[in-house]
């Protein structure tokens, strides 16, 4: 296609159930320079035959199919291989766009003269919808030094242990120019958190990066979601990627605080990864290897200064539990208590 401002990269893996709302919302939006590439990632449901009626209904939208499983890291480097568009931009196959989506980032990119541009995000969740802050108003402008030293780090993590997210590093928020795009990877051989270690790479890279403080990508949580079920991934990818990304910005006072805190809620995640719906694991094996991981050197570090009393009573309790390594009762309160 000529003419195309903005590429969307979809992958798609088993995506059938939500796929027809997250195809008609890219379909709809109000830029029509548009290309929408679904990388389908061997799904052995109706995704395909989804995506192959919406390429026969809309020129604008092109299929990628992959004979095997590959990955989401694959699907998204194979759409950043065949984008043509001037920016590109991100979507999940469960989740879906406001119309208006690409092109309010895609206008504010040029005006800000500005290589990625980034919104806010609804999570929409079974029986609510919350529109979470963004922390940067419209038209806020990040240079290079700005990039490294406020705009990275809010993505890292709090500025103290919190149970409120960071800047959410999720791909699908941003819009990046494809010459800055197209000279980073998303790695396959990381699971989790490969989102946020790619979105570093590009920032580190660009001049500059501006904000949108509009709610305009919906980010759905359902049973199915990656984040409520066990993974066999955990804590292994949230090590490589939260190592690749100290390596790249760790020489950033401000980094390297944010990095200690983000590892700390990690590794919280990784033992209640071990507690999650889908575990092979029975009580007694949850325990034992969650005391093993609490036993590593380099975790037992990440809690060494911690305060648990400075903090509220739930998060404190978490603190408290981790940082004297009482496996057995944490993984009694995520298995049947804090599910």
């Amino acid at each position: 296609m000529e003419g195309v401002k903005v590429s969307v990269i979809v992958p798609v893996y088993n995506g059938e159930r939500y796929l027809p709302a997250c195809i008609a919302s890219l379909r709809a939006q109000t830029l029509r320079e548009i290309e929408l590439l679904f990388v389908c990632d061997g799904s052995t449901d109706g995704s395909l035959a989804l995506l192959r009626e919406a390429e026969r209904e809309d020129a604008r939208v092109r299929v990628i199919a992959f004979p095997e499983n590959r990955g989401v890291s694959c699907a998204r480097n194979a759409g950043l291989d065949a984008a043509t568009g001037e920016f590109i931009g991100f979507c999940d196959a469960d989740d879906w766009a406001e119309p208006q989506m690409y092109e309010r980032l895609y206008e504010i990119a040029l005006r800000a003269d500005a290589e990625m541009s980034f919104c806010r995000v609804y999570k929409d969740y079974e029986d609510r919808s919350e529109n979470v802050p963004l922390g940067f108003d419209t038209g806020a402008r990040f240079d290079a030094d700005a990039i490294r030293e406020t705009l990275i780090p809010a993505m890292l993590s709090r500025e103290t242990d919190s149970d409120e997210l960071p800047l959410s590093g999720y791909t699908p928020r941003n819009l990046f120019a494809r010459a800055l795009a197209a000279r980073h990877r998303f790695r396959p051989d990381i699971r989790y958190a490969e989102d946020l270690l790619y979105i570093v790479s590009c920032a580190l890279d660009a001049r500059a990066a501006v904000a949108l403080d509009e709610p305009l990508y919906h980010y759905r949580f359902h049973a199915g979601s990656v984040t409520k079920r066990y993974s066999p991934f955990v804590p292994d990818s949230h090590d490589l990627s939260n190592d690749a990304i100290e390596a790249l910005v760790g020489g950033v006072a401000a980094c390297r605080e944010r990095m200690t805190i983000r590892r700390r809620k990690m590794a919280v995640t990784a033992v209640r990864n071990l507690c999650l719906p889908g575990s092979p694991f029975g009580f007694g094996e949850r325990v034992r290897r969650a005391r093993d991981y609490l036993a590593r050197e380099d975790v037992r570090g990440w809690f060494a200064d911690v305060r648990p009393a400075d903090f509220p009573p739930r998060l404190a309790l978490r603190l408290f539990l981790m940082k004297r390594r009482m496996a057995l009762t944490i993984c009694f309160l995520f298995s049947f208590v804090f599910r």
